[in-house]
């Protein structure tokens, strides 16, 4: 048996505007898969299973906050308006211990930078002595010519 060829449109059919679109969306679907043989024939493939791949090492930046955490996070219970005296008192005693810790912390650190400058102004003041001595030998030793200074008539 003869296999018969289906009818081919006629050509008012194939010039209508809905035959040409799926004309051009064939043409679109066969030059697509052509790029894209053309493009995985191009293409290298390499055996990464037996390469083992190093994780990067993650360096993580930290950036300070634009609101001011401070290390002061309040342990313990809170009192509200007075209505536990007992943990107002501890509360405050609290306070003050460390409001005394920090001044005493802070004197220790005025007290560590004045010696610090009398030190330093001492090393500068006994250098100054000794400059001026060599400065005084210096002189002694080399008594300066003085040229005569005078008025020279014309002749």
């Amino acid at each position: 048996m003869e296999k018969k060829e289906p009818k081919k449109p006629s050509s008012r059919l194939l010039g209508m505007k809905f035959m040409q679109r799926s004309l051009e969306k064939e043409v679109q679907e066969q030059l697509e898969r052509e790029r894209k043989r053309v493009i995985s024939e191009a293409e290298w493939v390499l055996d990464t299973k037996d390469i083992e791949i190093q994780k990067p090492k993650i360096q993580i930046e930290y950036q300070p906050s634009y609101l001011a955490f401070t290390a002061d996070a309040t342990v313990g219970r809170k009192s509200f308006k007075s209505f536990n005296k007992q943990i107002e008192k501890n509360d405050e005693e609290r306070k003050a211990a460390e409001r005394e810790n920090r001044e005493r912390e802070q004197e220790e650190a005025q007290e560590a930078s004045e010696k610090a400058f009398i030190s330093d102004m001492a090393s500068i003041r006994s250098v100054k002595k000794k400059s001026k001595k060599r400065k005084a030998k210096d002189t002694d030793d080399q008594p300066r010519k003085q040229s005569k200074m005078g008025f020279i008539k014309p002749e």
